[in-house]
């Protein structure tokens, strides 16, 4: 159920952005492509819970989708995942909390915190992997070979296009 915060009846400059009913194809692409992919985060979340994973939220996947099997420093991980250092620290302490990580000191840079994977974190990270496989291949099988290479290759060419003014 979507909550409406504005009044986007008020303004019919904005009711372009109004919730979706009925009609995706009179919304932004950007937000049918926001929307789709919180659709796959719900499926992930899920199949993790099937699989008895319960303690993991959609706001700890900001940090996890972001951090390498190396580990990050803080503040990098931070960046990657367009948080601030202390939202980005916040989150990693609750997953630190959970088991998944562990934050140490760096070892090359004795000012900077250090995020890496637990072996509970990296257990989760594989049962992830295994699951976006999965929802990916069901993506195939409900758009066509044809229909989901496409989409990739739009996707690919968007995020490798420089960010221009319209």
């Amino acid at each position: 159920m979507v909550k409406k915060v504005y009044n986007y009846n008020q303004d019919k400059k904005t009711s372009y952005f109004r919730p979706m009913k009925n009609d995706p194809d009179k919304q932004p692409i950007a937000r049918l492509m926001i929307l789709a992919f919180r659709g796959f985060e719900q499926n992930l979340l899920s199949q993790l819970e099937e699989q008895g994973v319960s303690d993991v939220t959609l706001s700890d996947f900001n940090v996890l989708r972001h951090l390498d099997r190396e580990g990050l420093q803080l503040t990098t991980l931070a960046r990657h995942a367009g948080l601030s250092k202390q939202a980005a620290g916040k989150i990693a302490k609750e997953l630190e909390r959970k088991g998944y990580l562990r934050i140490e000191m760096d070892k090359e840079d004795g000012r900077a915190k250090s995020v890496t994977y637990t072996k509970k974190g990296q257990k989760l990270i594989e049962k992830c992997i295994f699951i976006v496989r999965a929802i990916e291949q069901h993506y195939e099988t409900l758009l066509g070979k044809d229909k989901y290479q496409d989409l990739r290759a739009s996707l690919t060419t968007l995020l490798n296009m420089r960010p221009e003014k319209p």
